[in-house]
């Protein structure tokens, strides 16, 4: 594509950075959701060591001719606007290169607060970085509880081993549209995540934003986004048994349910769309 009659290209996704190949295509703000692409980098042994030894080998070939690709788009990239400070560093780690935080624009406002009920939700893509065998590990030890899965299953193998290994208080929903994600939120008692090192952590945002707290590992963009004891808990290794216990003392804390959404209203739309235009400005 030849976008030369634009004054500034706004780019997001592993894909798009390879429009600053063309030397027409510039300047060129790329605003990077997720450090890099994950499998190539951070994800990188987590991945490999799910495949058998053949599988393996055609995946490290794979990511070693994925690599050259992406290094090269980076290296045309004016420049870099991130959603987190840990996707930030990890720029800084693999492309050493410097990015802006500018967070992530979530439609705050369609979420709605209503009285606590019986359950926790689990919002996710059902895939292996995000570790739902922990959230179901923990349920399973914890009879009395009630835990909602909400996420459509990237992984359908793994999906099924889950299903399997989930005692009776797991409910599985699958993907679910926007109006009953919202209707989940509302009514939950928390929202629990477990994802290894979430590159930002939206999920919170959204329980925040429905007056609701999180129970979140202590890793990556989770740090930024659950602030402990006020806008929920951040549980460190081992993972269930923390887990477990944050849900057994759940109903000992009081979350303001009105400073959550003020916390929330931090990553609006509007609060991302001003961030990225201070960027821009400095372009054109």
């Amino acid at each position: 594509m030849d976008l030369s009659d634009y004054d500034l290209i706004i780019t997001s996704g592993d894909w798009a950075k390879h429009v600053g190949m063309r030397k027409e295509n510039h300047p060129q703000l790329h605003f990077e959701a997720a450090a890099a692409v994950r499998p190539l980098y951070d994800l990188y042994d987590f991945v490999k060591n799910r495949y058998p030894f053949l599988q393996r080998q055609v995946f490290k070939a794979w990511v070693w001719f994925m690599k050259k690709l992406d290094q090269q788009a980076v290296r045309r990239i004016d420049r870099f606007a991130c959603c987190s400070e840990f996707v930030g560093k990890g720029i800084k780690k693999y492309y050493n290169r410097d990015a802006e935080v500018v967070g992530v624009p979530i439609n705050v406002k369609r979420f709605k607060h209503r009285e606590a009920e019986d359950f926790f939700l689990s919002v996710q893509r059902i895939a292996p970085p995000k570790r739902v065998e922990l959230q179901i590990e923990a349920f399973r030890r914890l009879p009395e509880e009630k835990l909602v899965i909400v996420g459509a299953y990237d992984d359908r193998t793994y999906a099924k081993i889950l299903k399997k290994i989930a005692s009776k208080n797991v409910e599985f929903v699958g993907p679910v549209s926007d109006k009953k994600l919202v209707d989940l939120y509302s009514r939950c008692k928390a929202a629990i995540q477990t994802s290894v090192d979430e590159p930002f952590g939206q999920v919170p945002i959204e329980a925040m934003a429905s007056g609701k707290p999180s129970i979140a590992v202590n890793e990556g963009g989770f740090r930024e986004t659950v602030i402990h004891g006020k806008t929920g808990f951040l549980i460190k290794p081992p993972c269930v048994k923390n887990l477990i216990s944050a849900v057994k003392n759940f109903h000992r804390y009081k979350f303001d349910a009105a400073f959550c959404r003020k916390r929330a209203g931090m990553y609006s739309e509007e609060k991302w769309i001003e961030n990225l235009k201070e960027v821009a400005r400095g372009m054109v």
